[in-house]
């Protein structure tokens, strides 16, 4: 395990981190691009703080963080301030300190790689189930919180098109309704995202400053999803045309091992091209392509190819044929 000396005092850290997080949380009021995505590494300061000093410091920077934001809403809103102030404590407790402190413990407690990544879908999927369900206890029931969704998206989308005409069997209506219900899914799929993306910055991070608790694992050829995920995967496809809150939490779910199984694919192209010549030039083809163009049908292709890898091994397949090429 590292030396976790530091000249900070374990306090002063856990002050710095809270506040840093909380004031990254509260960026997103503001609503601009730029904002949206610094609030997205809101989540890094605390895991920084758990992975680099310890499990009391990194709890210690949630409650900080936790504090500050309950406070600001509690000082912002012109009414019900008590209500603004907890419940903006409960949404980032919930979507963003509770699993950035959870996924960062199983880390320093040597937890194999596929257990995180696998533990970080089910966090991401109840984030946006959680969304799902608060919706419709809102508004008395899954359908009358779609059609309240429909009426407030419906006009917004007829202030875009404009006086554009749109092809014939094409009903605002129903594209109002299919964000709607899309919307759910692709907070857990880009909420899993966040968390490993953040998780691996802070993990970094504390490697080249010499605390990391545990060696570096080789991503390439762990990272995944347990193989457990493959079969609940498939039946949550299934279940996702249901329909109703039913089909919906089945589709979140899906959604988020989804991601997972994109991540397995990306790491396995990585492993597949170790030594090879073309390495380089295809790795940057394929972040380009992702982070440029992100086409719906490359993400799908590497969900297959994750979960091909869960299937058929295509790692250790490689490894074995590699070891045989050396004897």
């Amino acid at each position: 395990m590292a030396d976790r000396h530091s000249f900070l005092p374990p306090p002063a850290v856990a002050l710095g981190a809270g506040l840093a997080s909380a004031l990254l949380f509260g960026l997103v009021s503001t609503a601009s691009t730029l904002a949206v995505g610094l609030a997205y590494l809101s989540s890094l300061p605390l895991m920084l703080a758990m992975i680099g000093f310890g499990p009391a410091v990194g709890l210690g920077a949630g409650l900080v963080a936790c504090a500050s934001i309950g406070l600001a809403g509690f000082f912002q809103a012109e009414t019900g301030a008590v209500f603004a102030g907890l419940t903006s404590s409960a949404i980032f407790i919930f979507a963003l300190a509770g699993p950035a402190l959870f996924l960062s413990y199983l880390l320093c407690r040597g937890a194999p790689v596929d257990r995180i990544v696998g533990l970080a879908a089910a966090c991401a999927a109840a984030v946006g189930f959680a969304i799902a369900l608060v919706a419709t206890a809102r508004y008395g029931g899954f359908y009358a919180a779609l059609d309240r969704v429909d009426a407030v998206l419906t006009p917004a989308l007829e202030a875009v098109i404009g006086e554009a005409q749109l092809p014939d069997g094409v009903d605002l209506r129903r594209i109002a309704r299919a964000i709607a219900l899309a919307a759910p899914p692709a907070v857990a799929a880009s909420t899993l995202l966040m968390l490993l993306i953040n998780l691996w910055l802070a993990a970094r991070a504390a490697q080249a400053s010499g605390q990391l608790p545990r060696p570096w694992p080789d991503l390439p050829s762990t990272l995944g999803l347990p193989f457990v995920c493959a079969p609940i995967f498939a039946a949550c496809l299934v279940a996702a045309f249901i329909g109703g809150l039913p089909g919906l939490a089945a589709a979140i779910v899906a959604a988020s091992l989804a991601m997972g199984f994109a991540l397995e694919g990306l790491a396995v192209v990585h492993e597949l091209t170790r030594g090879s010549a073309y390495r380089g030039p295809v790795l940057t083809l394929v972040y380009v392509a992702l982070f440029v163009v992100v086409p719906p049908w490359l993400l799908g292709l590497f969900v297959f190819v994750g979960l091909a890898e869960q299937l058929v091994g295509l790692r250790e397949r490689r490894r074995r044929s590699r070891a045989a090429a050396l004897r």
